[in-house]
């Protein structure tokens, strides 16, 4: 018993034991193999994040470059400021925009860059950009150079990291500007040559009057000396208005010229040969023309009075003496070329320079000088018309005229006048046939100004003509419907209230085809031309009698 006892217990410890130790290796192995399973997990985990890591590592890199890329050659100036405005940040186009290198910018504070003149406002600017607004504005900053240079900002603060940083976008807009002022400048001139020529044809309609009956006075035998004196002086003062008024209607460009192909030095030579002798002895003239220049149409007389004015106000310029430079090139106006005007029309242009070495013009006034009636003369020295003379010939000449001036640094008026394709012709003068001016015909006058329609009746029915006065275009229609087999002539006015004059034209064409008409008018324009408004003579106001009598005869 006490041996089987053993046994079994033996067999049993053995067979637990066994079991035991199966089990402890069974657990071991199950164990190691969850901790492979882990440990492959971990490292699959592991090289997927590396992945993962290296990916968004590349894409920010790629973003980051992405955004320097377009922070750095963006066609606008960006600055990065904190809230105090000191420059974090800027890019290289805000360098160029400045003058300043990147690192003589960053660390400065922007108020240092603003002109003087907006520093009142730059204060109200930064605060309503701190409290959230974002701002579009222009201003102007310096360059290094101490000029400025003006610009449209776009401005807003952001919040990086709980630090307020502000980010500006600069544009440069100097050209832009410069262009704009042109224009208005231009547009304010035609707007002035509108209301100059409306006035120019009013008081064409009253010195009309003024010289016709002047001139039937002074035929009165029955007038004394002093009379026939003082009439001389109304004559005298209304010829320098007349001498005005052409002066406002050329620079309205409604001034009547001979346009022709001519050699621009001829008039250049001629107008310094004819002035050379007013002109103060300590005052030189010096002449540069270029050889072989192509020729150019327009007007002689009127250029050589704009070359005159210009030689004129050089002289009154410089009392103590100095030089007057004129010179002519040629020239070609490209699209791409900074140095020319930017609203120059492309193409060839002959340039006539005169400059002086005066006084100068002040900077504010070199915009106005072009406006009828402003002068940089002493008060009674100067009408203020010459220069808007001269600008409204070159416009008339489809030309452009430009000036550089400043105090103490002279001034320089560039002239461009298109290069001509044409031939430059002889025109020989006709001695013209002396014949009476007096008649028997009936003749029907037709102008809404009494005062003028009164002076064409005088002077017309003191030679003997029969005349039909009438102020109202309308009743000139039925005037003419009624009596047109008995009217042999038509003196007309062309600007008239109810019916223009072109218009009574066609009327009385239609009634009578083979009518004569005499069209008058204080406007001489393109569109008053003999062929397009069926006329036989054009009559310019004002007038005088004896040019009337011998057109009408």
């Amino acid at each position: 018993i006490s041996n089987n006892v053993l046994m079994i217990s033996i067999f049993t410890a053995a067979y637990a034991w066994k079991f035991l130790t199966q089990k402890r290796l069974e657990n071991e192995l199950r164990l190691q193999y969850e901790l492979d399973q882990e440990k492959r997990k971990l490292e699959l985990y592991s090289t997927q994040l590396e992945q993962l890591v290296q990916e968004r590592t590349k894409e920010l890199n790629k973003s980051e470059l992405m955004f320097r890329s377009l922070f750095e050659y963006a066609t606008d100036g960006v600055m990065i400021l904190d809230r105090d405005g000191k420059i974090i940040n800027v890019n290289q186009r805000a360098c160029e925009i400045h003058g300043f290198d990147r690192g003589s910018l960053i660390g400065t504070n922007i108020k240092l860059l603003e002109a003087e003149e907006n520093m009142p406002v730059f204060k109200e600017r930064m605060e309503r950009i701190l409290n959230g607004e974002s701002l579009l504005f222009e201003t102007q900053h310096y360059r290094k150079d101490g000029s400025k240079v003006s610009l449209e900002v776009s401005t807003k603060a952001i919040e990086v990291e709980g630090n307020i940083l502000i980010q500006s976008f600069q544009r440069d807009i100097t050209e832009k500007k410069s262009i704009q002022e042109q224009l208005a400048h231009s547009q304010k001139m035609e707007s002035i040559g509108l209301l100059a020529g409306g006035i120019a044809h009013n008081f064409n309609n009253i010195l009309t009057a003024i010289l016709g009956y002047v001139e039937l006075l002074q035929d009165d035998d029955t007038l004394d000396d002093t009379s026939k004196k003082r009439l001389r002086n109304i004559e005298g003062a209304a010829r320098k208005a007349t001498e005005m008024i052409s002066k406002l209607l050329s620079f309205a460009r409604i001034e009547r010229h001979e346009i022709l192909p001519l050699n621009l030095h001829d008039v250049v030579n001629d107008t310094v040969k004819l002035i050379g002798s007013v002109i103060d002895k300590r005052i030189e003239i010096r002449i540069d023309l270029t050889n072989n220049i192509p020729v150019v149409e327009g007007d002689p007389n009127q250029l050589e009075q704009v070359i005159m004015n210009l030689i004129v106000n050089a002289r009154d310029s410089m009392p103590d003496g100095g030089v007057i430079s004129i010179k002519t090139r040629m020239t070609e106006v490209k699209r791409d070329v900074s140095d020319m005007p930017a609203y120059i029309t492309p193409g060839r242009y002959i340039l006539l320079t005169i400059s002086d070495t005066g006084c100068g013009i002040p900077k504010e006034m070199v915009n106005r000088i072009f406006e009828p009636f402003f002068t940089t003369k002493e008060r009674g020295k100067g009408t203020g018309l010459g220069l808007a003379m001269v600008y409204g010939i070159i416009k008339d000449h489809k030309g452009y005229i430009t000036v550089q001036s400043g105090v103490g640094k002279g001034s320089t008026f560039d002239i461009y006048l298109p290069v001509s394709d044409k031939t430059i012709y002889i025109h020989k003068d006709i001695k013209p046939h002396l014949f009476s001016v007096a008649g028997q015909e009936n003749i029907l006058v037709v102008d809404d100004e009494e005062d003028v329609l009164d002076f064409i009746k005088d002077i017309l029915e003191t030679h003997g003509y029969k005349v039909l006065p009438v102020n109202n275009p309308i009743t000139a229609i039925d005037i003419f419907k009624k009596s047109s087999g008995e009217i042999e002539l038509v003196i007309t006015d062309i600007i008239m209230p109810l019916m223009e004059g072109k218009e009574l034209i066609r009327n009385l064409r239609a009634i009578k085809p083979d009518i004569k008409i005499i069209a008058i008018s204080g406007y001489t324009d393109e569109v008053i031309s003999k062929d397009k408004m069926m006329i036989d003579e054009f009559l310019r106001k004002p007038f005088e009698g004896s040019l009337l009598l011998s057109i009408v005869r």
